[in-house]
């Protein structure tokens, strides 16, 4: 598991990891689909697109966060996978209660307590509003 829970009054908060950039993108995937529907299988069935938007890697990764957490919000749609480029695409598939179970809803990810790194290893801790 490429993150792992850390104690916070409230919310969520998570720290991720990976060995480059591609792997922590995956990883905030993977948090996302459990925050929200637990062990419950997701199928890439349809797929999104996304520009990147930012000045640098940490503000690039946070939007890509909340752009994660918006889908969800819009239009039900739960990733599996993401393939970055100059237009990052997420996989995955549209909530259905017949298939999913409902863990968590999110309201929204933090810039309190977010950090990011690139040091050997990329790392980014996250607080979710839930």
């Amino acid at each position: 598991m490429g993150y792992t829970y850390l104690p916070h009054t409230a919310d969520l908060r998570a720290l991720l990891d990976a060995a480059d950039g591609d792997g922590l993108y995956q990883t905030a995937v993977d948090l996302v689909r459990e925050t929200v529907v637990g062990e419950s299988p997701v199928a890439a069935r349809e797929e999104r697109r996304w520009t990147p938007i930012g000045d640098d890697a940490e503000e690039r990764f946070f939007r890509f966060v909340r752009e994660l957490v918006f889908l969800y919000d819009v239009d039900g749609f739960l990733p599996a996978w993401v393939r970055r480029g100059e237009s990052t695409v997420i996989a995955g598939e549209c909530f259905a209660a017949m298939r999913h179970t409902s863990e968590r809803q999110i309201k929204a990810v933090t810039r309190h307590g977010y950090r990011f790194s690139t040091d050997g290893r990329w790392r980014a801790e996250l607080i979710f509003d839930l």
